[in-house]
């Protein structure tokens, strides 16, 4: 442990030299959108494992960008929309259209501190991402005046390079022997018009190891038109869309909150409805039509005509595999594959506004043009198979009294079915209480859902309970927790069998003023693993142990002036794996941001990791290019390093440029198979330009 003893007392001693004479501290500037965004992202994902996690969530970073970029008005926008902001609840956002209506419209952002159930903290998250207009009303008989098309216009272009630096064994390899046909360049643009009333866009991606042969070439497009906000039609999209409703069991494409240090809001989704497709995330959305009317009564409905990937069973038969996650066509073999599959989907949703909240219903029809095969796994037993599935739903949320209600149940034709049913208690200013149980048939095949649970993504093949409190001792001081139980009945991945498990999370946070946010965080799963074994008569035998994880971490945040942030933190696992020895983990990093200049910001850090093996691993959140999303994964022993520079070099012009390395100090090969590196070190670096008018 020397590399962590060296760099650990570096750690304390800045530490403590934060703290000393706090009456001396110069006044902080408010967090800007992009600490905010950074918070919510953090957040979000924090807790997730990469390697676990079947979430896409491109589609979040760019809801929660598009959201600051464009901020809702609280004067005019209706409780749902008002839900889709980070830190509100159905209870805020129906106090909040209570309050403009019943008393006066909000003239500033402070004034909904004047809303019941808000304070200063709620208005700090919810501040970049909301406005209370300019006043400026364009009447809904103006469609064929231009101004009404181009009123608040803004274009926006993106080009991105991103690239490992280091030479991947793919790209040694021959093309006859399944190398990569490609440069290990990442390339990404995307060129999008918005007004009030209308959207423009044009999404283009390379991913590492595929070929691009001209401007037309790129492995993925993505487009869009669309218009929303036009009285009672509230949305259409032609092009590339993603939905989300109600509780997402159903229909809900794109990232969303889960499991975390938001123990109250985190479990509730809060719906999106049709929203334009954006994102780089190949296999999310769908492509198409889509379109919203009303307002009270919301009648949606979609057409969706695509092409997937999947892995070729019999060519001769039209069998194939369900399609593939991934989207990367690099070598041969990937290509000759390429869009090989049509998927054809169409269904609806009504939504209906009652006196206490919402009640909506949805459903879907897929077919693939060919018929997909399970595995023979035993955790493929209940996969899907077949060419056609049907889904259906009903989800509700109510507001009584202080109590939110919502939910969500659903039924896909093959005979599945599944259901989560929450409870939010607000029990006075200081304290939340939120209660959720699940359960998800093993055959439920909703696909294209996205259900709160210890699996994220697809619900399906779990039951279980959660529990969360939030409580604020005082305004310095707030406490948060979850407990959830869980249970899969059928086998999951590597099992032959039902397991089960818990997990438990508890969050200290202190302000003891404003320029010092600390917090302590403990978490501790345990979750049946399966083992070989064998028994008094020499057979082979296949039996359950714990696999347990804990984890505890300590993270200090300061703005020493209102130039510099430092951030400080300490991870410390201890995981257990089927019978074997306990694991130790440890990370620990100093960061620091710098706003050099009026034009120029600077985000640096140094990591310092060890670990005793993978299950053990540590994970950190780190700052990145715009719209891209980074949840670190280490393990071994190592150095992380990366800084991240963002540049205004004109009113229409932003620059960022990002290199990162990481050094491991017991290990020669980094990766396997394609991504191999010869080595102890990789490296990475992006950079991206962001024109704007």
């Amino acid at each position: 442990m020397s590399l962590f003893h060296r760099f650990f007392c570096g750690v304390l001693i800045s530490l403590a030299f934060l703290m000393v004479n706090p009456s001396t501290l110069l006044a902080q500037e408010q967090d800007t959108v992009r600490v905010q965004i950074e918070h919510d992202l953090e957040r979000a994902i924090e807790e997730i494992d990469p390697e676990e996690s079947d979430l896409d969530l491109e589609e979040l970073v760019e809801f929660l960008e598009d959201l600051a970029n464009n901020p809702m008005n609280v004067n005019r926008a209706p409780a749902d929309d008002l839900m889709q902001i980070p830190g509100l609840n159905f209870r805020l956002a129906q106090n909040i259209v209570r309050h403009r209506n019943e008393k006066a419209p909000f003239t500033s952002i402070e004034d909904i501190e004047n809303v019941n159930g808000i304070g200063p903290a709620t208005v700090s998250r919810i501040r970049p991402y909301i406005t209370v207009g300019t006043g400026l009303k364009l009447g809904r008989d103006l469609y064929l005046n231009p101004r009404f098309w181009t009123n608040n216009s803004r274009f926006e272009g993106f080009l991105r390079f991103q690239q490992v630096l280091q030479e991947q064994e793919g790209y040694t390899r021959p093309d006859t022997l399944g190398g990569y046909l490609g440069s290990p360049l990442k390339y990404y643009q995307r060129f999008r018009y918005t007004s009030n009333h209308l959207s423009l866009n044009l999404t283009q991606d390379k991913d590492p190891g595929e070929p691009l042969n001209g401007p037309i070439d790129f492995d993925y497009n993505s487009w869009h038109i669309a218009l929303h906000d036009l009285g009672r039609l509230q949305t259409i999209v032609i092009g590339d869309y993603s939905v989300a409703f109600g509780q997402g069991l159903l229909l809900w494409s794109g990232g969303a909150f889960g499991k975390g240090r938001d123990v109250i809001s985190g479990p509730s989704k809060n719906e999106r409805g049709i929203r334009p497709y954006t994102s780089a995330q190949e296999t999310q959305g769908f492509s198409g039509v889509a379109a919203t009317f009303g307002n009270r009564i919301q009648l949606t409905g979609f057409y969706s005509n695509r092409k997937r990937t999947a892995s070729v069973v019999d060519a001769r038969k039209g069998l194939v595999n369900f399609p593939t996650e991934t989207g990367f066509h690099r070598t041969i073999h990937e290509r000759n594959r390429r869009n090989n599959l049509g998927q054809e989907t169409y269904g609806g949703r009504a939504r209906v506004q009652v006196p206490y909240g919402f009640l909506g219903i949805s459903a879907f029809h897929n077919r693939f043009d060919q018929e997909i095969v399970r595995g023979s796994q035993p955790y493929q037993k209940y996969n899907f198979s077949g060419t056609d599935i049907s889904g259906y739903a009903a989800d509700y949320r109510l507001l009584l009294g202080n109590t939110i209600l919502f939910g969500e149940a659903v039924y896909t034709n093959n005979g599945g079915y599944g259901f989560l049913s929450g409870s939010e208690f607000d029990l006075g200013s200081q304290t939340d209480l939120l209660f959720v149980y699940r359960y998800y048939e093993p055959e439920l095949q909703a696909f294209f859902g996205v259900g709160f649970g210890e699996q994220s993504g697809r619900p399906r093949n779990e039951e279980g309970f959660y529990m969360g409190i939030r409580h604020a001792i005082s305004s310095q001081v707030r406490i948060s927790g979850y407990f959830d139980q869980f249970r899969f009945p059928a086998p999951r991945f590597q099992t032959h069998q039902s397991t089960s498990g818990y997990d438990w999370l508890g969050l200290l946070e202190f302000t003891p003023f404003r320029e010092l946010n600390m917090y302590v965080l403990f978490r501790f799963k345990v979750r049946d693993e399966e083992f070989a074994a064998t028994d008094d008569l020499g057979r082979n035998i296949r039996l359950l142990d714990d696999n347990k994880r804990t984890g505890v971490r300590f993270q200090a945040d300061y703005q020493a002036n209102p130039r510099i942030r430092l951030r400080t933190r300490f991870d410390m696992v201890r995981a257990r794996a089927t019978v074997s020895d306990p694991g130790w983990g440890y990370l620990v990093f100093q960061d620091i941001r710098l706003q050099a200049t009026q034009n120029l910001r600077i985000d640096a850090r140094i990591t310092m990791f060890d670990t005793d093996d993978f299950e053990s691993r540590v994970f950190q959140f780190e700052n990145d290019l715009l719209y891209v999303l980074s949840n670190t994964m280490l393990f071994d022993q190592g150095q992380r390093m990366y800084a991240l520079f963002y540049y205004q070099a004109a009113d229409w012009l932003d620059i960022w440029i990002k290199a990162a390395t990481t050094i491991y100090e017991n290990r020669h090969v980094i990766g396997s198979g394609l991504a191999q590196i010869d080595g102890n070190r990789r490296s990475d670096i992006g950079i991206q330009a962001r024109i704007r008018f």
